[in-house]
């Protein structure tokens, strides 16, 4: 169960990444919209993260065996990682944006039976209309084995 829980948290590693509301009319900056995201991620609200990944968005982490694709997948990893970890939070260290491309740096913290965690990462997201179409995570996964 322990490594289990484990495994799920690294996959909300690769994924976190802050947020808000989606907004995909207008001119939406790309950092402005992965702000959001990392908002919606400390709100724990899944309709809003979703909202906030293209349907064909991809999602890769150090800890994942192959790329995780579009909504139901992004779902499913935010769900399973508020499931494990109810007291999630990211606190985002540095922001830097290029064009449609963010950079992020930010620790994830939570706690397990008996002691808590902070883990380092950083993500990059590319974002187009609005909406985020590449989310890379980078972290070090403990020589974990991938999960699908």
């Amino acid at each position: 169960m322990k490594a289990a829980a484990v495994r799920l948290f690294m996959g909300f590693l690769s994924v976190c990444a802050v947020a808000g509301c989606a907004t995909t009319g207008g001119q939406t900056s790309a950092k402005s919209v992965i702000e959001a995201k990392f908002a919606a991620v400390n709100r724990h609200s899944l309709d809003d993260i979703v909202a906030l990944y293209a349907p064909d968005a991809t999602v890769t982490a150090p800890d994942f065996c192959s790329p995780r694709r579009g909504h139901a997948d992004v779902r499913r990893t935010y769900q399973a990682l508020f499931t494990a970890f109810p007291d999630i939070a990211v606190e985002v260290q540095e922001y830097l944006q290029e064009g449609d491309r963010v950079a992020v740096r930010f620790v994830v913290r939570g706690s397990l039976p008996g002691r808590t965690f902070a883990v380092p990462i950083m993500n990059f997201f590319s974002v187009r209309n609005g909406v985020i179409v590449s989310d890379e995570g980078m972290f070090d996964n403990g020589g974990r084995k991938c999960s699908a």
